[in-house]
C-alpha cells in the first residue's frame, strides 16, 4: 500500500513536528477554530509572529498543516487526510513488521 522508502524519510518528520509544545497548543487552536492566520496564532500565544512561522514551517513539512496566502496574510488549516495517512502507515508498519530502517 506504501512506498517504504517514501514513508522513511516521511514519518520522522511527521511525528517531530508533534513533539513540540507550541506546535500541540498550535494544533490545539487550528482544531477549534478551523482555520487561523499566523498573525492570529501568534496573538493567541503571545508569541512572535517569526516563532510562530517557523513552528508552522516544521508542521507544514511534517504535514500536519496546509497554508494559503491571502494578500500579505497566510492563513493555516489541519492537514487532516495527510494526517491519517500517516497515522495509517505508521500502523501498517506496526501491524505488518514492515522493515523501513536499513537492514542488517
Amino acid at each position: 500500500m506504501y512506498e517504504w522508502s517514501l514513508v522513511r524519510r516521511e514519518l520522522p518528520a511527521h511525528f517531530s513536528a508533534l513533539a513540540n509544545p507550541t506546535r500541540l497548543r498550535i494544533l490545539e487552536r487550528l482544531a477549534s477554530e478551523g482555520e487561523a492566520s499566523v498573525n492570529e496564532l501568534a496573538g493567541h500565544l503571545r508569541m512572535s509572529q517569526p516563532r510562530i512561522s517557523w513552528h508552522l514551517g516544521m508542521m507544514r513539512r511534517g504535514g500536519i498543516v496546509r497554508q494559503r496566502r491571502e494578500g500579505r496574510q497566510v492563513h493555516c488549516s489541519i492537514d487532516l487526510d495527510n494526517i491519517r495517512r500517516h497515522q495509517l502507515a505508521l500502523w501498517e508498519l506496526l501491524t505488518q513488521h514492515k522493515r523501513i530502517g536499513a537492514q542488517p
